[in-house]
């Protein structure tokens, strides 16, 4: 509810005069909330249009089950280490320093190490990847220690394939692991494209000058 003064509002003879700096207050604010609202709503007009734009080229097979894995993990240190204290007052009862010991690096290894862990053999994974045929730009979709979606935009110029594959990695975009199935792709040729297979095979030979300086 506005409050309005007698500083604002003047009467005389049953007529009511509005104060010319509170109109102005009052039409200026009323702008700066249609601009504010107005750039919100193009904000999201142009995301939803993004959006629209990108194709959905795979989808990772096991992303439900490792979203059900992490949310149990995450769920199960949160729940451990709320009990820590618990567990603490009640082992310090029984009187063995190395009871103590012992319990807190069993629950302690539950409620870190073990979604620690998890996460580090997730992260690679990609759970989808969508492709905007405008741009010619890739989006892969990996999930973050809070199961939240961390997106990864490059294009196939940013895409290196190392000769020796590390624990699941399948390429690197941009300096970001990341493993991908191709048969799970809904037309292969987005995999070879993706992996440069579609690029001159390169047999890393050397040099020429190098292979003269072997042969003499």
């Amino acid at each position: 509810m506005i409050r309005l003064s007698q500083r604002n509002f003047l009467f005389s003879h049953g007529k009511c005069l509005i104060n010319k700096a509170f109109v102005h207050d009052v039409f200026s604010n009323t702008k700066i909330t249609n601009l504010s609202h107005r750039n919100l709503v193009r904000h999201f007009a142009s995301k939803q249009k993004e959006e629209e734009k990108l194709e959905r080229i795979y989808y990772g097979p096991l992303t439900p089950q490792i979203r059900a894995v992490k949310i149990f993990s995450v769920s199960s240190s949160a729940a451990g280490l709320a009990a820590q204290p618990i567990i603490i007052r009640e082992s310090s009862s029984i009187g063995s320093t190395s009871l103590i010991v012992a319990l807190c690096s069993v629950v302690g290894f539950f409620t870190f190490v073990t979604p620690i862990l998890l996460h580090f053999i997730t992260k690679k994974y990609v759970t989808e990847m969508h492709y905007n045929p405008e741009t010619d730009t890739y989006r892969a979709t990996t999930l973050n220690f809070f199961i939240a979606p961390v997106y990864h935009h490059f294009k196939t110029d940013d895409v290196v394939v190392p000769d020796i594959p590390g624990m699941f990695t399948t390429m690197v975009a941009k300096g970001k692991p990341l493993f991908i199935e191709a048969r799970h792709f809904s037309d292969p040729l987005y995999y070879a494209k993706i992996m440069g297979y579609d690029k001159p095979l390169d047999f890393k030979l050397g040099e020429p000058q190098d292979n003269e300086n072997k042969t003499s």
